[in-house]
């Protein structure tokens, strides 16, 4: 499967598959922001998200390092689990567009 980068708007007629790849990026790292894998992130803050089991538990992902980045959150929605996108800065909730958190 290509990868692909898109600047704009994106439009789906099936949905979209998300998820982290745990065959992206360089060997003996997580780079886990594309589509196919299994790694789930935990909320730390706003800013950092942390795998939280598995061979890479403790390691993070930056919202700063992470610009356009969608990734699924076991705890983003005060909780709950949620799809959050990086806007360079922070991880953006999908479905309100607010700042992620772990708790309520």
């Amino acid at each position: 499967m290509a990868n692909t980068t898109f600047n704009g708007p994106v439009t789906s007629l099936n949905g979209f598959i998300g998820g982290p790849n745990p065959n992206a990026g360089v060997t003996g790292t997580p780079s886990d922001t594309e589509q196919g894998g299994n790694v789930v992130y935990t909320v730390v803050n706003s800013t950092t998200l942390q795998i939280q089991s598995g061979p890479y538990s403790g390691q993070t992902l930056l919202a700063t390092t992470s610009k356009a980045n969608m990734i699924y959150t076991d705890n983003g929605a005060s909780g709950v689990a949620i799809y959050a996108f990086s806007n360079g800065t922070n991880w953006i909730r999908c479905d309100n567009v607010s700042l992620v958190v772990s708790t309520s």
